[in-house]
């Protein structure tokens, strides 16, 4: 199985990496194929809302020219993509989200129909009433068979809370082997 994980924190060696790293490599231990695209390293632009998108069906009609393409050709021949992040003011972080708005030249194309999505977010907070928001978000876009904006299948949204506990490390490796048992 093809895998693509994006990574959305600004600290590529941060608690989002450490816990993304660990669901790593339990897909690569089982022979998946697993690449990370951390978008600190890419140059993507806000999206415009100019709708210019719209005018294509085979591919992103995007008209900015910057690496979203590229990430977007990562993602089309992925079978699962996990979007990881840790969360900021109730949401995903500002690194990831342009992605996530450009991935609107998408909707009018095959490109992530049948694509199984996955959300990890890391925060220092508890779960309930903190990441309530963005993993509604989450599925709104990506719940394509309970009216999500992409024709995808949502196949988790996962959270490790307290991430500045002394042991985040212990119940970061229980959520990446529950990603793992859940994806693979």
């Amino acid at each position: 199985m093809k895998i693509v994980t994006i990574m959305g924190s600004p600290k590529k060696n941060g608690k989002t990496a450490t816990a993304l790293k660990l669901f790593e490599g339990n897909m690569l231990a089982h022979g998946n194929d697993v690449e990370r695209v951390n978008v600190t390293d890419y140059k993507i632009n806000a999206c415009l809302g100019c709708y210019a998108c719209m005018a294509k069906k085979e591919e992103s009609g995007c008209i900015q020219k910057d690496d979203a393409q590229s990430v977007f050709e990562k993602m089309a021949v992925a079978d699962t993509i996990v979007i990881a992040s840790p969360l900021y003011s109730f949401d995903l972080t500002a690194q990831i989200k342009p992605i996530i708005d450009r991935c609107f030249s998408l909707s009018n194309t095959a490109i992530l129909n049948g694509k199984r999505m996955a959300l990890l977010i890391t925060c220092a907070g508890q779960v309930e009433n903190n990441t309530d928001l963005v993993q509604e978000f989450f599925r709104r876009a990506f719940d394509g068979e309970n009216g999500g904006m992409f024709h995808t299948e949502l196949a988790g949204r996962y959270v490790v809370p307290y991430s500045d506990s002394p042991d985040f490390i212990e119940r970061a490796k229980k959520t990446a082997d529950t990603m793992f048992n859940e994806l693979e």
